[in-house]
């Protein structure tokens, strides 16, 4: 079957390929090899990294409500109901991806896509295989995790994005290897939901890419939330435990 354009992967910028495809008449697919669209921004990234954030916020103000001059007895974090919430956000944003690519009459192809070379793309679902031609090929496979020497994930003591997000009870003690923006975000949620948190970073000030004058501030909150900041540390060795991970630097 030939189309106009076909785009694989359907994160954001797959999915805002692919509408705008479809919005100027081009006979268009989408090939996503997960059940959802959105990709790893909507499900394991962005979306619900910044409801959690949120929650934590709300959260942190009622820990000292008086201070805001709130009355408030005993308050109570369910966590089990912010992830519901969470959920609830990203669920609501992923079924209006699907209403777009109907709107704009762009097919939704499940499988995995594989470039074969010019104009064709390979579909694998399940023990199937099909392959698809196109005048135009849009590769927007986005990214992965970097795995670690020696920091392989075990679904349990070492963890990605992917792990912590799908926890059902937030961790008495959380160490962050890497202080770009996913790093600092985490710190700063499970900190705020009770963790005691520490976040290693092996270049010389966290959020490096960023201006140093956002490094300073960034490190001087955290220092005040309680968070222990090490810059210039690079892991040599981890050793698991029977209650988690032993780390050498």
């Amino acid at each position: 079957m030939a189309y106009d354009v076909l785009v694989i992967g359907s994160g954001p910028g797959g999915y805002s390929a692919a509408i705008r495809a479809g919005q100027y008449g081009l006979k268009t697919a989408l090939i996503e090899k997960d059940p959802y669209l959105g990709g790893t921004c909507l499900h394991v990234g962005c979306i619900p990294t910044k409801a959690l954030l949120h929650t934590a916020e709300v959260w942190d103000y009622f820990r000292n409500p008086a201070a805001q001059g709130i009355a408030c007895d005993n308050p109570r974090l369910d966590y089990p109901k912010v992830l519901e919430r969470k959920s609830k956000i990203v669920s609501t944003h992923a079924k209006g991806i699907e209403f777009l690519m109907k709107k704009n009459k762009v097919e939704v192809i499940r499988g995995y896509g594989r470039l074969l070379g010019r104009g064709r793309v390979e579909v694998l679902s399940g023990n199937e295989s099909r392959t698809l031609e196109a005048k135009n090929i849009i590769l927007a496979t986005g990214s992965e995790a970097r795995m670690l020497p020696g920091l392989a994930p075990d679904q349990k003591t070492i963890v990605t994005n992917v792990e912590i997000l799908a926890r059902t009870e937030i961790p008495k003690s959380l160490l962050v290897i890497g202080a770009g923006a996913v790093g600092v975000e985490f710190a700063s949620i499970f900190k705020r939901f009770g963790a005691d948190v520490t976040i290693f970073e092996m270049l010389p000030r966290l959020v490096p890419v960023e201006d140093e004058e956002v490094s300073k501030e960034l490190e001087r909150q955290f220092k005040k939330q309680g968070i222990a900041c090490e810059t210039g540390a690079r892991v040599q060795n981890v050793e698991r435990t029977e209650n988690g991970a032993r780390i050498e630097v």
